[in-house]
C-alpha cells in the first residue's frame, strides 16, 4: 500500500476503490507508451516496405528492361512515335512499362494488347491513368482483366480527364475466378456515366449477359459523349440493345452538331486569322515603305552632301585654273611690254649715235 501513498488506516472498500483507480492510471499510462511505441514501429515498418518495394521495383524494371533496352530508352527519353505497340510481356516486363509510361509525354495511344496481363498488373494500369496526362487512347484487348481489375481500372478511370478510346475486347470484365461477377462492370457503368471525355469503348467478346445489359444501358442515359460502342459477341437482350442503340443514336447527333460547331468556329478563327495576317502584312508593308522612303532621303541628303563637296572642290579647281591662265597671260603681257620698251630703247639710242 506504500508503494501507492494508501493510509494503512483507510478501510477495506475505500482502499479497493483508491487502488482500482492507481491501477487504471498505471495501465493507461503503459498502454499510452505502448500506443506511442508502435505507432513509431509501424512508421519505420511501412517506410521500410515502401523502401524494399522501391528497390523491388526497380530490380524488376532494370531486369525487366534488360531483355528490352530500347523500349527503356524510348519511353524514358520521350522519343517514341505517338503511336506505342507493346507486344510479348508479361506482368513483370508491363509493370515497368507501365510504371516509367506515368510521365511520358511523347505517346498519346498505347497499346498493351494480346499480352495476357492480370490482376498483379492493373495497379500500374490505374498509376498510369491517374499520372498520365497525354495518353488518349488505350487498348487492352485480349489480356485476362476481370471483374476484380475493373474496380481499380474504373477508379483510376474517373479521375482521368484525357483519355477519348479504350478497348477491353476479350477481356473476361464480368467474371472473377469460376464465378459470375458484375461489380467490376457496375463501378466501370458508373464511370461511363460520368465521363465527359471518352467517346469510343469496345466491348466486344466481354461476358455481358442480360442484366450487364441493363445496367450499361442505365449509366448510358447519363453519357452524352460516348458515340461508339461494340457490343458484339455478348448476351444482351434486344430491348437493352435497342436503349444502347437509341442513346447512341443521340450522341453521334450531337457530336456531329459539335463537330460541326467546331469546324464552323475553325473556319471563322482561320479566317479571322488571315485578315489579321493581311492587315498585318499591309501594315508592315507601310512601315517599310516607310521605312524606305526615310532611309532613302537620308541617303540622297548624304549623296547631295558628297556632290556639293565635290563640285565646290571642281569649282575651286577651276577657279584656280583660270587664275593661273589670267596669270600667265598678264606676265606674257608684262614681258611683252617690257621687251617692246627695252626695244624701243635701243632704237632710241641707235638715231643719236
Amino acid at each position: 500500500m506504500v508503494r501507492y501513498g494508501i493510509p494503512a488506516h483507510e478501510s477495506v472498500p475505500n482502499t479497493l476503490v483508491i487502488l482500482q483507480k492507481k491501477f487504471d492510471d498505471e495501465f493507461s499510462m503503459h498502454m499510452t507508451a505502448y500506443t506511442k511505441f508502435m505507432e513509431r514501429y509501424n512508421r519505420k515498418k511501412s517506410q521500410a516496405d515502401l523502401e524494399s518495394k522501391m528497390a523491388r521495383d526497380d530490380a524488376d524494371d532494370a531486369d525487366a528492361f534488360a531483355h528490352n533496352p530500347k523500349i527503356q530508352i524510348l519511353i524514358v527519353a520521350n522519343n517514341t512515335h505517338d503511336t506505342l505497340m507493346v507486344r510479348g510481356l508479361n506482368d513483370a516486363s508491363a509493370r515497368a512499362v507501365l510504371r516509367v509510361l506515368g510521365l511520358n509525354q511523347s505517346v498519346v495511344s498505347l497499346d498493351l494488347s494480346n499480352n495476357g496481363l492480370g490482376e498483379s498488373v492493373v495497379t500500374d494500369v490505374a498509376r498510369m491513368l491517374r499520372t498520365n496526362k497525354r495518353v488518349a487512347s488505350v487498348d487492352l484487348s485480349s489480356n485476362r482483366l476481370n471483374a476484380k481489375c475493373m474496380h481499380e481500372l474504373a477508379a483510376a478511370l474517373t479521375d482521368n480527364t484525357v483519355l477519348t478510346s479504350l478497348s477491353l475486347e476479350g477481356n473476361p470484365i464480368t467474371t472473377h475466378g469460376n464465378t459470375s461477377d458484375l461489380s467490376g462492370f457496375e463501378a466501370l457503368c458508373g464511370y461511363i456515366s460520368s465521363t465527359t471525355t471518352l467517346e469510343s469503348l469496345n466491348l466486344f467478346r466481354t461476358g455481358l449477359n442480360i442484366e450487364a445489359g441493363r445496367i450499361l444501358a442505365k449509366s448510358l442515359l447519363f453519357n452524352e459523349s460516348v458515340y461508339f460502342l461494340e457490343l458484339g459477341c455478348n448476351a444482351l437482350a434486344d430491348k437493352e440493345l435497342e436503349v444502347i442503340a437509341v442513346q447512341m443514336g443521340e450522341n453521334r447527333q450531337l457530336h456531329d452538331d459539335m463537330a460541326s460547331k467546331l469546324f464552323g468556329k475553325r473556319q471563322m478563327i482561320q479566317a479571322e486569322a488571315k485578315a489579321r495576317a493581311a492587315d498585318h502584312a499591309l501594315e508592315r508593308l507601310k512601315i517599310e515603305t516607310q521605312e524606305w522612303h526615310a532611309a532613302n532621303a537620308v541617303e540622297r541628303r548624304v549623296q547631295h552632301e558628297i556632290d556639293r563637296v565635290a563640285d565646290k572642290k571642281r569649282q575651286d579647281a577651276e577657279d584656280a585654273r583660270l587664275r593661273k591662265i589670267a596669270a600667265d597671260r598678264d606676265m606674257e603681257r608684262r614681258l611683252a611690254m617690257e621687251d617692246a620698251r627695252l626695244k624701243a630703247e635701243a632704237k632710241a639710242k641707235k638715231k643719236k649715235k
